[in-house]
This record gives C-alpha cells, structure tokens and sequence, in this order.
C-alpha cells in the first residue's frame, strides 16, 4: 500500500478529474460513502446526537456531503461551520448550498462558549476541520476547539487525518484531535503513518474513492507500507551450510553479548551455520551464550579489542560466507577504525553494518559507496545523526553511502538507494532496549539465503517487530529484553508463515481497506 505526502494526494485528485475523467464531486461523495460507512461500523449513530465540525476546505467539504446521508436516514445531529464560506472551493461550495437547500441543521462560527455548551449534548463527533493541509501550528480558536473536543472525551471520527496533524510528517501542529476512528482517503498520508500523529487516528480506514490502481499504485510514487513477500517453504533436502553461512565480526574488552545475541537470532530466523570472529580473550565467554557458533579467535590489542593486523585473515574468512555482520560490541578504538577502514570497502560479500562499526563508517561513504556486494545499514536515531553529519545539505544516507538503510525508530522506515522507503507498522516501544539492534542484523542475515537482500531486510525489520507484538500479553513492555525476541522469534516466523496473505490486507492490522 503506497502512503502519499499531501502534495502527492493532491496531484493524484487532480489527475483523476482532469486526465480521467472523474469529477471531484464525486470523489468527495465517495469519500463520504466511505465516512458513513466506518461512522455506521464504529460509531452506530443511530438514535445518538451527533456533531459533524466542518472548515472551510475540501475536507469541510467531505462533512458537507456526509451530513446529506446522515439526514437521508433521519439520523439526529447538526453541522458546525468554523470558517469564510466565501473560501469554498466550488465542490465544497455545491455542498454547502445542498445542505442549506434541504434545511439541515447548521451553525455557523458560534462562540466558543456557546459551542462548548453544543458538546455537552453531544453523543459522537465527526472531525471534518483542518484536514491533511494543515502547514502551520494551530492556535487561537482551533486551538479551543480542540481542546474542547478532547475534553469531552467522546467517541470521534475524523475524516482523512485528526485535526491538528501534520499531513507530511505527523507531528502534532500545536493541538490535534483524538480520534476513536479515522477513515483516509485514496491512500493513507504520512501523517497517519508517522509518530506521533499515528497515536491520534483511532483505528485507521483507507478508502480509495474510485481512484483506479494505476493512480495509487504507480511507480511515481515512491513509498510504501513495508509488506514483504511470504517466506518460500523450507528446503527439507537442505543442511547447515545450504541455509546461508554468517560471518559476525564484533566484540571487544567485556562485549561479548552483542556478538552473541545477533549469532543466536541468525540461527532462529533460519540461518544453518555461524562463525563468530572475535577477539580470542572472549572466545570462552561468548560460547557459553551461543554454543551453535564456531570460533574464529582474532589477534587483540591491549584492551582486549581487536586488533588491525586481522584484516587479511577477516577479508579471506568472510570469503567463505554467505553474508557478513560487522560491528556488534566492536568498540571505537583507532585499531578498530583503522581496521574496518580495510575490511568494508573489500568484503566480498553482503555486509550488515551496525553499532560501532557506523560510529567509524561516518565520514566515509567511500568505504560502501563502490563495494561490488550489497550493504546494509541499521542505525538508530543517534547514529543517524553521527552518519548525516558530514554529508552535503540534502544528500540521504541511503544514497551517500549506497546502502541499504534501516533507519531505527517507531514505525522504522527502510531506505534503498533508488529512492524507494518501505514503512514498518510491526513494533513497540518494547524493542527500545539495549541488544535489539544486534538481534535486527541477526535476523536479517539468518534470512539472506532464502530471500534476496533487500526483502530480508523488509522481512527482519516486520519479523523483529511482531516478536514485541507477540509478546505483549505475557511480557510488560517495560520488562522486554534483546533475549526476548529471540526467544518470541520461532512464533514471530510460524505466525508470518501461517498469516501472511490475511495480515498482509490489512497491512498487519494497522490500515483496514474499505470495499
């Protein structure tokens, strides 16, 4: 399912009605057979006293032309107008002239107190204010509304996205609507998508208004909610190394963990063999966590972390893999640095890139930029910023560096070079503690021997999130640990296996498609 910016969503009505031949208007009273549909399944306004709160643009407009099916069914309610009519556009303009025709009940601009005394009678509201324009803090009386509205706590429906959203970035623009249910037009927009604006819709809706599959689907539009393909069937003529060969090269001083974590979520997501190159202090410490991984004792240095004379015995080693994990606990000393300096730009094969190895990475797109095999990038907010830092204005990691990126967060958003973003719906706050990174590059590794680079990385990123998802009844998310998703894996692959095609429709119980 692709997710529009605003601007996007607008260009696509615009080329509906002027290439298609597809009249706004009945766009707009599409997008309100839509409203009353979801107002019907959430709400059951029947016999209830309703409030349909209307601005002065398009999305005014959409409460216009639902207010008309509301009356048609003699259901109570009255229409709130804060705004210039004067500023309709013509569609909005033709329904507000019907409304007023047929005799609904409207109001227009009342005080603020006396709207405050409209909403104690009131049983549910419909949001059809600001809509997914929306480019400014919202203050004044929008504001009071608002907040009003939120006072109350009554069952809501916003139309297209709560009030008070940024439709590009969803941030919440000074004051936004909390919404029971939100139901979205055509495609959902970012706003819906993104934090902290996703927390308001409610249960999210996407109606496409009659917009036909070339509009919503085309190649123009360049991102999309992360739906990965279904994992092929296990090879049951298959043994350990025809399951992908891992090399992870981390570790250092007392960080054994972090090798150990992402070695043991690579055999859980399905990966056959494991070779842990760290230094050889550790070799003791680590086996006792993951006894599957076969030890590559590396030479160290006087801490205890690796040293830059491995780099000719690391390069022949991850030859004779199928994929390479670099960075979990490899600590940020200048042999280190000096290290990966020689490794990354000459591995030769796939090589997920993550925690300290990003730190030394930073300032040096060259060492990915013209590797011959594809590189993956995980970093979290933090290494974001220490990996944006010396780029141009405007240049994205992704590009610079010729990587694949996972850029860690709240509904993580995966980045390919190409322009391309796939956004996560799977997760919690669950997976913001210490290790879950490392059990991220593990699961994405485990996955490269039955699916191509870049949808092991979209699948590991779901799979990742839907451990948490799993977990929730049993586990607080305050109490979830790096090993606990590891231990949630199997059931996470069971369930993708055994669900994929119904989760998929409805983007992982996230976005319900209305017919």
């Amino acid at each position: 399912m692709k997710i529009l910016t605003p601007a996007e969503m607008r260009d696509l009505d615009l080329s509906a009605s002027e290439k298609l031949g597809i009249p706004e208007g009945i766009l707009m009273e599409n997008a309100a057979s839509a409203s009353m549909a979801v107002l019907m399944k959430q709400i059951q306004p029947s016999g209830k006293n309703g409030l349909i709160i209307c601005g002065s643009g398009n999305n005014g407009g959409d409460g216009f032309a639902l207010a008309r099916k509301l009356f048609s069914l003699k259901f109570p309610f009255t229409v709130i107008l804060f705004g210039d009519s004067g500023k309709f556009t013509p569609v909005t303009l033709t329904n507000y002239h019907s409304l007023k025709k047929i005799q609904i009940p409207l109001m227009e601009n009342p005080q603020i107190k006396e709207f405050s005394q409209i909403l104690d009678k009131a049983d549910y509201l419909v949001d059809a204010l600001l809509g997914t324009g929306l480019n400014r803090p919202v203050s004044g009386l929008y504001a009071q509304i608002i907040q009003l509205i939120n006072e109350r706590s009554l069952p809501v429906l916003s139309l297209d996205i709560p009030s008070g959203i940024n439709g590009s970035t969803g941030a919440i623009e000074g004051k936004a609507v909390r919404a029971s249910a939100t139901v979205t037009f055509g495609s959902p927009k970012r706003g819906n998508l993104l934090y902290p604006g996703y927390e308001e819709n409610g249960t999210l809706f996407c109606s496409r208004i009659s917009f036909p599959p070339s509009l919503y689907d085309s190649r123009a539009l360049t991102s999309e909610v992360n739906l990965p393909p279904p994992l092929p069937p296990r090879n049951q003529e298959g043994y350990k190394n025809s399951f992908g060969k891992i090399l992870i090269i981390g570790g250092g001083k007392t960080y054994f963990g972090a090798p150990a974590l992402a070695a043991q979520a690579v055999f859980r997501s399905g990966g056959g063999f494991v070779t842990a190159a760290l230094p050889e202090q550790l070799g003791s410490s680590f086996s006792r966590l993951c006894p599957e991984a076969v030890l590559a004792p590396m030479k160290s240095d006087e801490h205890h972390g690796f040293s830059e004379a491995n780099g000719e015995e690391l390069l022949e080693l991850s030859s004779r893999h199928t994929a390479v994990i670099l960075g979990p606990g490899i600590t940020r000393s200048i042999q280190v640095q000096n290290l990966l300096e020689k490794l990354i730009p000459a591995i030769p094969v796939p090589v997920i890139i993550d925690a300290d190895a990003l730190h030394a990475l930073a300032g040096h797109p060259e060492w990915t930029r013209n590797r011959k095999a594809a590189t993956v990038l995980t970093p979290h907010a933090g290494e974001q910023r220490v990996l944006r830092r010396d780029l141009p204005s405007g240049e994205t990691i992704e590009k610079a560096f010729q990587a694949i990126t996972v850029y860690k967060g709240p509904h993580s958003a995966i980045k390919t070079p190409d322009g391309r973003e796939f956004l996560n719906m799977t997760g919690n706050s669950a997976l913001g503690t210490a290790g879950s990174g490392d059990v991220l590059t593990g699961i994405i590794a485990g996955l490269t021997a039955t699916l191509g680079m870049e949808d092991a990385v979209k699948a590991a990123v779901l799979l990742h999130g839907l451990t948490a998802q799993l977990a929730e009844e049993e586990i607080p998310q305050d109490s979830f640990t790096a090993s606990d998703i590891i231990r949630y894996l199997p059931r996470a692959l069971g369930f993708y296996r055994k669900n994929h095609s119904s989760l998929s429709e409805s983007c992982y119980n996230t976005i319900y498609t209305l017919p």
